[in-house]
């Protein structure tokens, strides 16, 4: 986990840059106003990103909100009945558990579902308080439910289309997997070697074999490897060599198609002819040449 913790700091300043503007519109919107909202009119983000909360932290963030209360200021937007969170969550929570009666908040207005998830992922990335399930969930809730494409969502958070894509692979793995991530009982370097395995059974076994070895991950991708590599099926028999009529009428459709023909021949009859070319232009050739047959 540590590699990835190390992996984001270094995004940070971008991911950053992102928060500071939409915040900077919210208080020009507001008038650069924070306003008291009773804790009672507000609701969680029905598209909050981050499922787990630690429980150590939240009791620190507990402790430190009834000495000093809530330094900054959550976000929100306005709902049938109240307002509903978009960023602040834990603060939110914590405030809850302190006994605060209002919380100081900046309302925002959003027209579109899309921006409160998009605000909540931006803003828990910033923190790195999402785990890299999480991450991958938040992902792919904004490209199914928002029409977000892998290119959009890299490019609005400052992140290269590789690294959106391979965290969404990590929704591939067994759900065992994906939870030993999320507990932080392997990282996501873990969960990437175990992407190379195809049957889920097989990758719960490894799963088992590297908590319990306490593999890192370069010996992750070694067992990975080596399991790979395992014949698990008899390897294919050979093709069988071509006869001399197939040699001579391989020549003969080579030397009137201008180039290189194979006649493969099947075991029980049968076969198949493969053609050489060499781009576009020359497969052109090549089909007005056998057109010319007909």
């Amino acid at each position: 986990m540590a590699g990835r913790r190390a992996a984001k700091k270094g995004k940070k300043g971008t991911l950053a840059a992102l928060v500071p503007d939409k915040a900077e519109a919210m208080a020009e919107d507001q008038g650069g106003r924070v306003r008291q909202v009773p804790i009672e009119e507000v609701r969680p983000n029905r598209y909050q990103p981050r499922k787990t909360f630690d429980p150590a932290k939240l009791q620190e963030l507990v402790a430190s909100v009834r000495s000093n209360g809530i330094i900054q200021p959550v976000l929100l937007r306005q709902a049938e009945g109240g307002y509903e969170l978009i960023a602040g969550e834990r603060r939110y929570r914590a405030a809850c558990m302190a006994g605060l009666k209002a919380v100081p908040a900046i309302v925002q207005t959003l027209d579109q579902d899309a921006d409160a998830l998009e605000l909540a992922l931006i803003e828990n990335i910033q923190r790195e308080d999402l785990n890299p399930i999480e991450e991958a969930e938040a992902y792919q809730s904004l490209m199914e439910q928002h029409g977000y494409t892998q290119e959009r969502l890299s490019r609005k958070l400052g992140r290269a289309r590789a690294t959106v894509a391979n965290t969404l692979r990590l929704l591939n793995l067994p759900g065992e997997v994906q939870e030993a991530i999320c507990t932080g009982a392997i990282s996501t370097g873990h969960g990437k070697a175990l992407l190379a395995v195809e049957l889920p059974d097989d990758v719960r076994e490894l799963l088992r074999r590297i908590v319990e070895g306490g593999l890192n991950v370069r010996q992750t991708e070694e067992l990975v490897r080596r399991h790979v590599k395992q014949p698990d099926r008899p390897p294919p028999p050979k093709r069988p060599e071509p006869t001399p009529q197939l040699l001579h009428l391989s020549d003969r459709l080579g030397t009137h198609l201008e180039t290189r023909v194979e006649i493969v021949e099947r075991r029980g009859g049968g076969g198949r002819i493969v053609v050489d070319f060499t781009d576009g232009e020359d497969l052109n050739r090549i089909v007005e040449t056998i057109e010319k047959v007909f």
